[in-house]
């Protein structure tokens, strides 16, 4: 088959529409700081704020399939997915208002079931928009050398997100207010919801070409078979490689997660380092580096396939990781500043630039190869279903980001953070650096291991891809030339 049969975008439009991602993202980030407005603002317990953040995924369990049914089943005058934007979006945008600026204003008898109530409208409202991210995908592009620059975008603006996140929290707000006060949040909320609405009108603007039947409506076999619950669970059970993938997504997330939580932040940089702005800085200076090696990860990934760039980049992983535990380990944290070229310093940056870099090539793989499930299954069993491979993804990353959050409050409860959280410029005590090194190298190596094992059963290599992906253009022209 010949691949100008293949359904291209545009560059500009891939670009635009990994966007949307980062404007999920922003809600996502904004939430890794709700134990400390929850507990230092409101006076709930730090154990009860994680334990909600993943009971809260029984709730979860229900609205993934349901929102997953109805972009499956969207046909409307504005398209499949366009209307899930918006719509999540608002809703995003809703709950942060309600969860930062009124939970510690509502009287304290109902105080509890309020703030359950609006995190689930914060659930709801991220499966509706980060679902599109996702399931978008098929329709976007479906050529094997195209895919893998969705996750070079995705990693390009990931990293100036998260570096522009931690600059403004650890360099601008922290230092303002004096701490993570009311007035810390209210302007932290004010930020993330204007940019991630003009992030989301970028999104919008890009899928909006491809958001049209043609686009969709030709890539089942059966069109007459209604593809209800009953085939969800078929593919499920039958899909190996979306089963790796959800096994392999669950234990990346998890170790960026965990990693990546804010209470660990603090326990890192302010306590072991005794110097939290360093957090803020370094995001800025690795910045640069990190984008370097994320455009050899997708070139790799253009000609290898992303099955194997992904598998090496977990194992460099694993290396790196292990090495910034043993520096920390051996030497002295405290000697970290960014103002010398002494050994810590410059150990310390070089390992954590690799291992940054590194790690956003394996994670930002992870889209992509799940739009590579879905055209799997059209491949395997003839249904089109980006509905429901989207909301897998989506419940998966919200049930290991929170899962992520009740361990590391579990662990700072054994030594001691029960009703509290550890705060910047607290005595570095042994159960402090011990639990701080389990969360930020432990846990992340323990997950990149699993990810690793269960790479070794995801069937999608470089050239099954190319197969699968002849076999969709050549059902379209079929599916076409019958009409």
């Amino acid at each position: 088959m010949n691949e100008k049969e293949y359904n291209r975008a545009k560059i500009w439009q891939i670009a635009l529409f990994a966007l949307n991602m980062m404007s999920t993202n922003l809600y996502l980030f904004l939430m890794m700081y709700v134990s400390y407005y929850a507990n230092g603002l409101v006076g709930m317990s730090v154990v009860f704020v994680s334990t909600l953040a993943t009971g809260m995924r029984i709730f979860d369990g229900f609205t993934d399939p349901i929102i997953g049914w109805l972009i499956d089943h969207m046909k409307g005058k504005y398209g499949k997915f366009r209307p899930f934007l918006v719509a999540g979006n608002a809703i995003l945008a809703v709950s942060m208002i309600l969860i930062y600026k009124t939970t510690h204003l509502v009287p304290e008898v109902i105080r509890i079931p309020y703030f359950i109530l609006v995190y689930a409208l914060y659930i709801i409202g991220y499966t509706v928009q980060g679902t599109v991210t996702t399931s978008a995908q098929t329709i976007l592009t479906n050529d094997p050398k195209q895919r893998p620059l969705y996750g070079f975008f995705t990693g390009f603006f990931m990293l100036f997100l998260s570096s522009g996140v931690n600059y403004l929290i650890s360099n601008h707000l922290v230092p303002k207010y004096g701490g993570m006060t009311y007035e810390f949040f209210s302007e932290l909320i004010v930020w993330v919801i204007l940019i991630a609405f003009v992030l989301m009108v970028c999104a919008f603007v890009a899928i909006a070409p491809k958001d049209k039947p043609e686009y969709y409506e030709n890539l089942e076999q059966n069109k007459t078979e209604k593809v209800g619950f009953k085939v969800y669970w078929e593919i499920l059970k039958k899909n190996r490689a979306l089963q790796m993938l959800i096994i392999s997504e669950c234990t990346d997330k998890l170790a960026m997660n965990i990693a990546g939580n804010s209470i660990v932040g603090v326990m890192l940089f302010g306590i072991i380092m005794g110097n939290y702005e360093v957090m803020g800085r370094l995001s800025v200076i690795t910045m640069i580096p990190n984008i370097i090696l994320l455009v050899f990860g997708i070139l790799n990934a253009r000609h290898a396939g992303q099955k194997r760039t992904y598998v090496l980049s977990t194992w460099l992983c694993i290396i790196l990781q292990a090495a910034l535990g043993l520096l920390f380990l051996m030497g002295d944290p405290t000697k970290i500043d960014l103002k010398s070229f002494g050994f810590m310093n410059v150990a310390f940056v070089v390992l954590y630039i690799a291992l940054n870099g590194i790690r956003n090539i394996g994670s930002n793989m992870m889209i992509p190869m799940m739009a590579d499930c879905t055209d799997y299954e059209i491949y395997r069993s003839g249904h089109f279903v980006p509905g429901l491979v989207a909301t897998i993804y989506s419940f998966v990353d919200k049930l290991i980001s929170s899962f992520g959050t009740t361990v590391v409050g579990l662990l700072v409860a054994v030594i001691g953070y029960k009703n509290t959280v550890p705060q910047i410029g607290e005595e570095l005590t042994t159960s402090i650096f011990v639990v701080t090194m389990v969360l930020y190298c432990g846990m992340p190596i323990l997950g990149w291991i699993i990810s690793i094992i269960a790479m070794k059963f995801y069937p999608l290599n470089g050239e099954k891809m190319k197969e699968v992906e002849d076999y969709i253009a050549e059902l379209k022209e079929k599916n076409v030339g019958a009409e």
